[in-house]
């Protein structure tokens, strides 16, 4: 989920400025010498959506087109402006944004973030204006709580799409700052999850960090179950009991 974008943030501060810092749970604050010192410390969570469930009608302002392959990089501007004051892109210069920009959607162009949607990858329009784009990828089916889901561990099948051999991944939503809070990102849901069903797919996973409060109320507004965090001790503790029940698989710890 390009961590690697975050930076250490250094502030000369008084104690009392320090104390008065808003917080983000995506990084750790300290404080020494006069000196703020802000860690990242990323962790993400995610989300699974039924698409079979029944979907209300979006009020949109947009017009929702399909995306081609071939337009992806076209999007780094409004990809960066989009992600602005968002970690992991919130405390990047201009520059160094639209560069990480570039790499996030090129990832995704080759396939780095599973193979790529293209049937069911929109963009949003307002006349000729792009506002807003949504990416869908492909990851190996599997227990959506284990971390080897979001990977795949050999090259996927070059017909994996068409045989619906994975499950739907939301690598990437965003939308102009100008045009947020309008509906074009349930539009752009809408669209794509309206595509899927008709492909054959019937979930949608998604991933989100923690510190980005409005896409965690996006994603429960627009129907997605929040997912068990796959280090939780909920979950280390089910995984230690079937290991430890006879015939149970080393494997699974």
């Amino acid at each position: 989920m390009c961590d690697h974008w975050m930076p250490l943030v250094k502030l000369p501060l008084s104690t009392e400025q320090f104390q008065q810092l808003p917080r983000n749970a995506a990084y750790k604050y300290e404080y020494l010498n006069r000196q703020a010192y802000l860690s990242p410390r990323p962790r993400h969570f995610h989300a699974l959506l039924d698409l079979q469930r029944p979907r209300a009608n979006v009020d949109k302002e947009v017009d929702i087109v399909p995306l081609p392959a071939a337009n992806v990089m076209g999007l780094a501007d409004l990809f960066a402006a989009a992600f602005g004051s968002i970690q992991p892109y919130g405390c990047l210069d201009d520059r160094t944004r639209l560069r990480a920009a570039n790499e996030a959607l090129a990832r995704v162009q080759a396939g780095g973030d599973g193979p790529f949607i293209e049937g069911a990858s929109f963009l949003a329009r307002e006349g000729a204006q792009v506002v807003g784009a949504i990416l869908l990828t492909l990851l190996p089916l599997g227990d959506p709580c284990d971390y080897e889901c979001y990977e795949w561990k050999s090259a996927p099948p070059a017909d994996c799409i068409a045989r619906c051999l994975g499950r739907p991944h939301l690598t990437w939503i965003f939308v102009s700052p100008l045009h947020a809070g309008r509906g074009a990102g349930t539009a752009l849901l809408t669209a794509a999850a309206t595509r899927l069903l008709g492909m054959g797919f019937t979930q949608l996973l998604s991933t989100f960090m923690i510190g980005n409060e409005s896409s965690m109320l996006w994603h429960w507004r627009n129907g997605f179950e929040l997912l068990s965090h796959p280090a939780s001790y909920r979950l280390m503790k089910k995984r230690w009991q079937r290991y430890l029940q006879p015939g149970g698989d080393a494997a699974e710890v």
